[in-house]
């Protein structure tokens, strides 16, 4: 399998006034047309690491990286313009919450047609008929009904959706998923990653899931990478979850709750200093 995309000791650093905060230290990996989770707790790089390749990092931010390759293109060589014209065309990007997401004074349609004429040519009728059709693709009844719709008239998962669609109208060839489904509930959830696994098989795209819900990740993802304090500490196939060797990935398996077994209070992840070295 060819690879789509390939990073190679890629860092994040932000200065500040008390010295400088190292967000992402190092990390390496590959992603072909498959489906990679990356897992971790709050705070351990996931973020940053999938803005970094979307060149979403803030100006003060420090990217640096041995290879940042998509395809073929070296993403730290690019300029500011051209990194704008790749984002939503080649690279897109599915944020946590619709309500930070969508814009809340514009109409759900418009949105996804504005996306769609950024990066093609096309009259507003046709860009009306693919918004339109992009919806429909992503689940939503009555689609001409919420393509008028404004953002606080939909729920949570209907948002969501409408952000998949948003993304997904340029046809890129690599979505990048943080955390999508959240701040959904269980129900929605499962429609909201059937939506994608079916989008991604359809359309032959990579897609890179940022969750720390290590439970979805091992049954939605082909590979998981497991990262803490910037680093990555283990990777393997998500299947084989279960057996992972790192501590720290042990750890994270033994505080979840199983079914049929009395687990109060639930173990606390004991984290060793020696893991972020």
């Amino acid at each position: 399998m060819s690879a789509l995309l390939t990073v190679e000791n890629l860092k994040v650093s932000y200065p500040t006034r008390t010295g400088v905060i190292e967000a992402v230290r190092g990390v390496s990996f590959t992603l072909g047309k498959e489906r990679l989770g990356i897992v971790g707790e709050s705070g351990s790089g996931k973020s940053q690491t999938g803005r970094a390749i979307m060149g979403l990092t803030p100006p003060h931010g420090i990217v640096t990286a041995d290879k940042l390759d998509f395809n073929g293109t070296d993403l730290l060589s690019l300029s500011a313009k051209q990194r704008r014209l790749m984002r939503g065309k080649r690279i897109a990007m599915v944020l946590q919450d619709p309500k930070y997401s969508l814009d809340p004074v514009v109409t759900i349609g418009k949105q996804i047609c504005e996306t769609l004429r950024a990066h093609e040519k096309i009259g507003k009728r046709e860009a009306r008929d693919r918004a339109l059709a992009m919806l429909e693709a992503v689940q939503i009844r009555e689609p001409k009904r919420v393509f008028d719709l404004y953002p606080h008239e939909i729920s949570g998962g209907m948002g969501q959706r409408a952000m998949i669609a948003m993304m997904l109208i340029a046809d890129p060839e690599l979505l990048i998923a943080d955390e999508p489904t959240s701040a959904l509930d269980v129900t929605v959830q499962l429609d909201v990653l059937r939506i994608l696994d079916r989008l991604v098989a359809e359309r032959g795209m990579g897609l890179i899931f940022v969750s720390h819900d290590l439970r979805l990740v091992s049954s939605f993802c082909d590979r998981v990478i497991v990262m803490y304090a910037g680093k990555v500490v283990e990777e393997l196939k998500a299947s084989e979850l279960k057996n992972a060797q790192h501590p720290y990935t042990q750890g994270l398996l033994n505080c979840m709750p199983l079914i049929g077994e009395s687990r109060h209070p639930l173990p606390v992840l004991d984290r060793k200093p020696e893991w972020a070295e």
